[in-house]
């Protein structure tokens, strides 16, 4: 497998990702796309949207695990801490999705609400956050070097 990470195109993009999640495209929704260069598939997706002037909602769907190994969470989180800038991810799991949990807890989210039935009858959201000095792949740009003269 050979990564390939770009910006996600809604209009070519969308499909994919409402295979896994139904999620509806907003004005400002963007994200992360990772595709595999030797089979020609995405294989992960970070859709980002509900912007505000400190924080995103990410909703991170990985088909093929191996991505996570080869700098998908640093593309997702180097796009929203460093280049958008925003300082809080937000994220809202279905209750019964232990994968999502584990993966959002090893990321660095923490856990701040549940509430019950909230996608549906029997299952609920968690609702987790991760400040970018608690994410474990944020990696802050270097401070530019002073001219001296």
């Amino acid at each position: 497998m050979k990564p390939y990470f770009r910006k996600l195109h809604g209009p070519s993009d969308w499909g994919w990702v409402l295979q896994y999640l139904p999620l509806k495209q907003v004005e400002d929704t963007t994200g992360i796309v990772a595709i595999d260069l030797e089979r020609n598939a995405t294989v992960a997706v970070c859709v980002m949207d509900t912007w505000t002037r400190n924080s995103v909602q990410a909703h991170i769907i990985v088909e093929n695990p191996w991505i996570l190994r080869h700098g998908f969470i640093e593309e997702c989180t180097d796009f929203a801490f460093n280049v958008v800038g925003v300082k809080l991810a937000i994220g809202l799991v279905p209750d019964n999705n232990e994968k999502a949990l584990a993966l959002d807890k090893h990321i660095g989210f923490t856990e701040i609400a549940r509430i019950p039935d909230a996608m549906y009858d029997g299952v609920g959201t968690v609702i987790m956050t991760m400040r970018r000095e608690d994410c474990r792949y944020y990696n802050p740009l270097p401070m530019p070097v002073a001219a001296t003269g």
